[in-house]
């Protein structure tokens, strides 16, 4: 953790800032599992809280106004409310935040997700259990807990000032913040930075994991106090892709650095909205493709309610960027060909555990859950769980291949005492997550969950019989470029494709070479190389050799396998003409002659396209139509008209007038126009070329399509000022 000596500030590893005070340790952004750094110091873990001007990182795709852990701590193991420092405007979506977390849905209509409505085997009342579990010791008198019982809001008044004790909190119009302390200023900094900067993620790695046919990676096996682990979330792996479920904040960044290309990993399982189970589902979204997204309807509800309220973005478009999947309980359902059936497990909010069978081999994830039957029988005798709950609550499926298990804190989840109960049998094939290593008694027969790609567990299982097909397949359909052909084509794709392993350090093609052949990625990393200098890297359903298909003139660069590469090599002819007179044809010919270094340069510094993959910036541009020099000052777009397109400046600049006045110059590298073609509405503001600049255009339909492909693209764009 880094100091800032001139100040009295505190850097956090996670992010945010912690300034000590006479009143106690004071927290500025509140970025996932901060509760972890500040566990460990001295100072000590903050119960006041200021919220920066967003909530939400757009860039990062992360929360700066995580309080629902801060909030855990403070009220079961401090004894004490916290107090959030804010905006009228933040402390209305905050409350929406924390209402979907700590008390779950306020209206609750789910007969219809469970196959044979009430009389599903297993069928819940919700409201009360959540109720079960929501009714505390507050005061000495039990009754249900109340958002005042844990949080108090402290909004700044008309002056930008909050009191506090013997705290003075301003904030000004320029978003920086000053903090006094009896009358002397301790503290002054801006969001600009404090936070934390995420760096870049590279996709430039020699490493290569190759996933197996069935197996389970652990991504994290603590719980939300523990700092020394990730909190828990796992990969499913079917048919070689993966299923995340409740991925951890940063792991889907992470993942892409150890060699796990995002478009393996375009689903998700959603078990509940809980900050250590959703956080890194939207980071995920914010990434490379557009995501499958299973849970129930009950759940998704309340994710997108949390989603629109932390960033800010209407409901119906977060909505558009995730192909959701409602699920039926007691229904089973083929995912990536493993068959999945979920079912509620008994937590504080609505949680589903689920179950997978894959080629005669099981295994099991309880989620979070309170999995004890003396607990059980108890909400019976009581009313809250009938005769048919409790019957499927105490029928936990201990007899599957393997069994991943949580052992949180109770009374939210399971006791470790009753794990340590079990057959020995059982616990051999059991995992535990969500769960401190101290946690675990010695010599009691349990393991934690091994975590990382390294250590994935497998089941073995028998080759398929057209697993190299499903593989070959599995690169086509994950290319967006392959998107609107024919069925047929796809059959046609198969007969032409030769797979062929290419060991790292081996040069594909040469610079000068002939042409012969197209390539696409199956696995690994190919960089394209140019007099020493590296292009770009090409990793999973990436491609390139396209010249060849339109020039026949030799290779403008070398290829060469950063890693171990599996490609698919088609020849030159038999991939001309399977693009002869379809869309691609056109758009592999526009991208043989609009990309190049310059412009790979000039998109690397912009703000919403800094993290875009190889594959999306190959996309990008595909759309790119360049425009003639402008050599005299040009009317581009009137204050009023509705656009067809948005640009690119590749040099010079863009004046942008309001009232007859310039508000703004936008220069080379700034993209404009976006807001306008994708919410359909007409431009505020005149945007006049300035002369000697040269712009690319991208036209209403082109933009559509790359934001339906990449949706978290559009996410950031949402906000862009122009």
């Amino acid at each position: 953790m880094e100091m800032d000596h001139t100040q009295n500030l505190w850097h956090l590893p996670r992010g945010g800032l912690l300034i000590s005070t006479s009143s106690g340790p004071v927290q500025f952004g509140v970025p996932p599992e901060t509760i972890k750094d500040s566990m460990t110091i001295d100072i000590g873990v903050p119960a006041t809280f200021i919220l920066p001007p967003l909530l939400f990182s757009m860039d990062q795709g992360i929360s700066f106004s995580e309080l629902e852990f801060p909030i855990y701590y403070n009220f079961f193991f401090c004894k004490r409310k916290i107090r959030v420092v804010c905006t009228q405007n933040q402390k209305k979506r905050v409350l929406v935040l924390l209402n979907e977390a700590l008390f779950g849905p306020k209206n609750l209509d789910y007969a219809g997700e469970f196959i044979h409505g009430q009389d599903t085997p297993g069928y819940p009342d919700l409201r009360a259990e959540m109720l079960n579990f929501r009714t505390l010791p507050v005061e000495g008198v039990v009754r249900p807990l109340q958002m005042e019982d844990v949080v108090e809001f402290y909004p700044f008044d008309s002056q930008g000032q909050v009191l506090l004790d013997n705290l003075e909190i301003h904030v000004d119009g320029a978003f920086s913040y000053s903090v006094f302390d009896q009358g002397k200023k301790i503290a002054q900094f801006d969001p600009h930075g404090a936070l934390g900067p995420v760096s870049k993620v590279n996709f430039d790695t020699v490493r290569v994991f190759y996933p197996p046919l069935f197996g389970i990676t652990t991504l994290g096996s603590g719980h939300g106090f523990d700092p020394g682990a990730m909190t828990s979330g796992l990969i499913i792996w079917v048919n070689r892709r993966g299923i995340m479920v409740d991925p951890p904040i940063h792991s889907a960044i992470d993942l892409i650095r150890l060699g796990v290309n995002p478009k393996v990993l375009d689903s998700i399982i959603l078990t509940h909205c809980h900050a250590d189970h959703d956080a890194g589902t939207l980071q995920k979204i914010m990434l490379e493709g557009k995501i499958t997204l299973y849970t129930t309807q009950t759940v998704f509800n309340s994710f997108i309610r949390k989603s629109e309220a932390l960033t800010d973005i209407p409901a119906n478009l977060i909505e558009q960027a995730i192909r959701f999947v409602p699920l039926t309980m007691g229904a089973p359902i083929n995912i990536n060909g493993g068959m999945f059936e979920f079912n509620y497990s008994l937590h504080s909010i609505p949680t589903i555990s689920l179950q997978v069978e894959f080629a005669g081999k099981t295994m099991v994830y309880s989620s979070d859950t309170h999995n004890d039957p003396a607990y059980v029988n108890k909400l019976h005798e009581r009313g809250v769980v009938d005769k048919n709950r409790q019957q499927f609550l105490n029928g936990f499926p201990w007899d599957r291949d393997l069994i991943f298990h949580e052992a949180g804190i109770p009374p939210l989840h399971t006791p470790m005492a009753f794990l340590v109960s079990l057959p020995e049998a059982v616990r051999q094939r059991m995992y535990l997550v969500h769960v401190a290593r101290e946690m675990i008694p010695e010599n009691c027969g349990l393991k934690i969950a091994p975590t990382g790609l390294s250590a994935t567990v497998e089941l073995a299982v028998p080759p398929r019989e057209f697993g190299p097909a499903i593989e070959i397949l599995g690169t086509y359909l994950d290319l967006p470029l392959f998107n609107d052909l024919a069925p047929e084509k796809t059959l046609e794709f198969l007969c032409i494709a030769r797979p062929k392993i290419f060991e790292p350090g081996t040069t594909i093609f040469h610079k000068g070479d002939s042409g012969d052949f197209f390539y696409l990625v199956m696995s690994g990393q190919v960089e394209i190389v140019d007099q020493g200098t590296c292009l770009t890297t090409c990793g999973r359903s990436d491609f390139f050799g396209e010249k060849c298909l339109f020039l026949d003139g030799p290779r403008t660069a070398t290829a060469i396998a950063k890693s171990e590469a599996r490609l698919i090599c088609i020849p030159r002819t038999e991939m001309q003409a399977f693009i002869r007179n379809t869309p691609i044809e056109k758009n592999l010919f526009h991208l043989s002659i609009v990309q190049d270094k310059v412009l790979r340069d000039l998109l690397a510094p912009t703000p919403i396209f800094r993290y875009l993959t190889p594959s999306q910036e190959t996309q990008f541009f595909q759309m790119l139509e360049p425009m003639a020099a402008l050599d005299e000052e040009t009317l581009l777009i009137r204050r009023g008209e509705k656009p067809d397109a948005c640009y690119f400046i590749y040099k010079g600049q863009v004046w942008v007038e309001q009232n007859s006045k310039r508000v703004a110059t936008l220069e080379q590298g700034k993209f404009f126009g976006t807001s306008m073609i994708l919410d359909h509405h007409p431009a505020m503001a005149t945007y006049t070329v300035a002369p000697d600049t040269r712009l690319y255009r991208i036209t209403q339909e082109d933009l559509a399509v790359f934001v339906e492909n990449n949706p978290g693209v559009f996410l950031k764009l949402y906000y862009h000022d122009y």
